[in-house]
């Protein structure tokens, strides 16, 4: 039984509310737990933390400017971006700049993660505080350029069955450079292929070095974490992918109602896969990493004694 147009708008609605609202909370708490854990002592040794705390920084950025709006657009009708030019354009630089930049910092981590694993000592050395500081700022300063022109080429257009003010690019040209260029190569082609290839290499290190110790016990958990959100990235980017290679494909197809409303809903779930990258670092960390949990699991223990300790001593001051 084929589903209605209407039921297909509401099963997009139902997402965009309910798993678009526990993608955003649970993205935020892991980011702000990633913000507290790797600025404590232990995880700061590593260069690699740097990568980790410049990209939960702009993954929280980006949930609060991206996701949070859309569930409010696709969920509630409710699109702060439309209430005005200047909050149109605002939002889609920050966005276009968080995406990048936490994606350039995931990047210069997993590179990192081979440079730290490498059997050459003057490679070795690119694993370090000065460099990473070097990358972090240069990685920043490239995104916040090249997002700029989406000052110009985003305006309120009126589109859709009513007519309504809509924030998007208002020049075909421009739009063409993001659809056929920035989108499918420098969000999910070339970040796809540094993942690939340095984890590849990393492991291939990894497996050289196998009973060697040169390597400490936090780097080497570093570096499986970092593996894996690679891998994560990577897996969580194809249905971006597989969404856009359809729509060009398509692009010059006849398609009735029916037809584009289920592409709508298809594009409602690519456009939630797409927030996995910006929400599951830390549970990633979580599971990979044994001193991770640990350091939780004592720092939770640690705020139970402290509950008991004032409890009891309360307790103590009302027999007083």
């Amino acid at each position: 039984m084929e589903l209605t147009m209407a039921q297909l708008a509401s099963i997009g609605r139902w997402l965009n509310i309910s798993l678009g609202s526990f993608m955003l909370i649970i993205g935020l708490a892991g980011s702000i737990i990633n913000l507290w854990l790797f600025t404590r002592h232990r995880y700061r040794k590593s260069p690699c933390s740097r990568f980790i705390l410049t990209s939960s920084i702009f993954d929280m950025l980006h949930l609060l400017v991206a996701l949070f709006p859309r569930v409010l657009a696709e969920g509630f009708d409710i699109d702060p971006a439309s209430w005005s030019t200047a909050g149109c354009r605002i939002r889609y630089y920050l966005i276009t700049f968080s995406a990048y930049t936490a994606l350039g910092c995931r990047c210069l981590a997993v590179f990192d993660r081979y440079a730290c694993t490498s059997r050459s000592i003057s490679f070795r050395q690119w694993s370090s505080f000065k460099i990473a500081y070097r990358f972090i700022t240069i990685n920043i300063l490239i995104w916040a350029c090249f997002s700029l022109p989406n000052f110009l080429f985003f305006n309120l257009v009126p589109m859709g069955t009513p007519l309504r003010l809509v924030c998007y690019i208002w020049k075909q040209e421009y739009y063409n450079y993001f659809a056929y260029f920035v989108n499918p190569v420098l969000y999910f082609a070339l970040p796809l292929v540094i993942f690939i290839l340095f984890t590849i290499l990393t492991q291939k290190n990894l497996r050289m070095m196998k009973k060697s110790t040169r390597v400490k016990r936090l780097e080497r958990q570093m570096t499986s974490m970092i593996i894996l959100q690679a891998i994560s990235n990577s897996v969580s980017s194809i249905p971006y992918g597989v969404q856009f290679a359809y729509s060009v494909v398509s692009h010059n197809a006849k398609k009735d109602a029916y037809r584009l409303a289920q592409e709508h809903l298809f594009l409602q779930i690519t456009r939630l896969s797409y927030y996995i990258n910006f929400i599951t670092a830390f549970y990633i960390y979580y599971i990979s990493s044994h001193q991770i949990r640990a350091t939780i699991k004592r720092h939770l223990k640690f705020k139970e004694v402290s509950k008991t300790k004032e409890h009891t001593s309360l307790l103590n001051l009302s027999k007083e």
